[in-house]
């Protein structure tokens, strides 16, 4: 008999815009909105059309690269 494999868990996390990034990161909206300082801090990002969107487990990890605190940044 065949058995079928299955498949992963494919876990789907929403994107979010940049106030609801920078509300629950507690950063200011400036890294989020502004091109310049998401390029200079190589803030994880995507363009989906004219929209920028985030990912709110890749900004946590970021965070958590950057030490925990985007005083010193």
């Amino acid at each position: 008999m065949n058995e079928i494999a299955p498949t992963p868990h494919v876990v789907k996390e929403p994107f979010v815009d940049a106030r609801e990034a920078a509300y629950t990161m507690n950063l200011p909206m400036y890294y989020m909105t502004n091109a310049r300082q998401r390029s200079k801090l190589r803030l994880p990002h995507y363009h989906i059309g004219r929209m920028v969107r985030f990912k709110l487990s890749e900004l946590a990890l970021w965070l958590q690269a950057q030490g925990g605190s985007h005083d010193g940044l």
